[in-house]
C-alpha cells in the first residue's frame, strides 16, 4: 500500500491487513510520513493539523467514523469541535459518548467510549460529526476534566454567545444527581464571560486563589469621559492595573493592522495610563504557568506601592 493514500486514522493492525510491513511503519515513523498520533494509532501528517488540539481532533473523528450510529464526540474532543479553546487540557485520551440509561464506559489505549444518560436535545452535529452541545460540554468538563480547562472552555462558550448563564444551570440542574455535579456546579459558578482570551481566564483563577484583592475585569478607564483603555484586571481600591500579554492580543483580530501598529498603540496606551497616575503589572503565559508565584508577588507589590503613594498624597 502506497502510504500517500491514508486517509484516516489507522491502526498498526490495520496498516498491516494493507500490506505494510512493521519495518515499513517504523521507516514511515522515523521519515515523519507517517506520525502516531496515540498509542497504536497512525496517520498521514497531511491528514490533521499544526497544533495538537488538531491531532487530537482528527483521532476522535476518524476513530467516531468506525462507531455505531449515536455515538458522539464528548468532552475536550467536542470542545475542539465547537472551536472552543482547550489549553491545558489532557489530549492523551479520547472521549466518546453514546445515549444510555446507565453511566458505564469501555476503553481502549487512548479512546475511552462512555455510555451516558445523553438526549437528543444534547448532541448536535458539527462540521459532519455527532457532537455534545456546547452546554452539555461545557458542563461534562466541569465534572471531570482540570478546572483550568473547564473554565478556559466554559469563559469562551460564555464570551462568543455559544451559552448562557441560565443554559448552564438550566442543564445541571436537568441532568439530576451524577457524579461530579458538586464540582461542576462550583465551576460554572465561576465563569464569566467578559474574559477575551485563556490567559485572561486562567489568571482570574490563579489570583482569586491567592490572597489578593478581588479585581474587576474588562473595566473602562476614562479621563474626563474619554475611553483610554478597557483593561484586563482593575484593582479600584488602590489604582492598579492588570494586563495579560497573551499574543492573541497582538495577532489575528488586528489583521488590518501591522504588528507594529498594534505594539506602538498598545505601548502609547500603556504610557496614558501611568500618565493617569496607575500602576501598571504586566504578566505572560510563560509566566503564569511557570511561576505563578511571581506574578502574585509582582501584583502584591504593585498594590502596596500605590496604596503607600496614596497615603503620602
Amino acid at each position: 500500500m502506497d502510504l500517500s493514500n491514508l486517509t484516516t486514522v489507522a491502526t498498526r493492525r490495520d496498516l498491516e491487513r494493507m500490506g505494510v510491513s512493521r519495518d515499513r511503519i517504523t521507516a514511515a515513523l522515523r521519515s515523519g510520513s507517517l506520525v502516531s498520533v496515540a498509542p497504536g494509532y497512525y496517520m498521514r501528517p497531511a491528514s490533521i493539523g499544526t497544533f495538537p488540539q488538531h491531532e487530537h481532533l482528527a483521532l476522535a473523528r476518524a476513530v467516531l467514523a468506525g462507531m455505531s450510529p449515536g455515538t458522539a464526540l464528548a468532552e475536550v474532543a467536542a470542545a475542539i469541535n465547537h472551536g472552543l479553546p482547550v489549553v491545558g487540557a489532557d489530549l492523551s485520551r479520547v472521549r466518546l459518548v453514546r445515549p444510555g440509561g446507565t453511566a458505564s464506559g469501555t476503553q481502549r489505549t487512548s479512546v475511552s467510549v462512555l455510555t451516558r444518560n445523553v438526549t437528543d436535545d444534547e448532541l448536535v452535529f458539527v462540521d459532519g460529526c455527532l457532537t455534545t452541545t456546547v452546554t452539555r460540554t461545557v458542563v461534562d468538563l466541569a465534572r471531570r476534566d482540570s478546572v483550568r480547562t473547564a473554565v478556559v472552555v466554559g469563559d469562551a462558550a460564555l464570551h462568543r454567545g455559544l451559552a448562557t448563564p441560565h443554559e448552564l444551570e438550566h442543564r445541571l440542574a436537568a441532568a439530576g444527581p451524577m457524579r461530579g455535579a458538586r464540582r461542576a456546579r462550583e465551576i460554572v459558578a465561576m465563569l464569566d464571560g467578559r474574559a477575551e482570551s485563556p490567559l485572561e481566564s486562567w489568571s482570574r483563577l490563579v489570583i482569586a486563589r491567592s490572597n489578593l484583592p478581588s479585581p474587576d475585569t474588562q473595566h473602562e478607564i476614562r479621563d474626563r469621559g474619554r475611553l483610554v483603555a478597557r483593561v484586563d484586571f482593575w484593582w479600584e481600591e488602590s489604582g492598579v492595573v492588570g494586563e495579560c500579554d497573551g499574543m492573541g492580543k497582538y495577532f489575528g483580530e488586528y489583521s488590518e493592522k501591522s504588528l507594529r501598529e498594534v505594539l506602538d498603540e498598545e505601548k502609547f496606551r500603556a504610557q496614558e495610563l501611568v500618565d493617569l497616575g496607575y500602576i501598571v503589572v504586566r504578566w505572560s503565559w510563560d509566566e503564569l504557568l511557570r511561576r505563578p508565584d511571581v506574578v502574585l508577588a509582582r501584583i502584591e507589590r504593585a498594590i502596596n506601592r500605590a496604596r503607600a503613594l496614596r497615603r503620602v498624597s
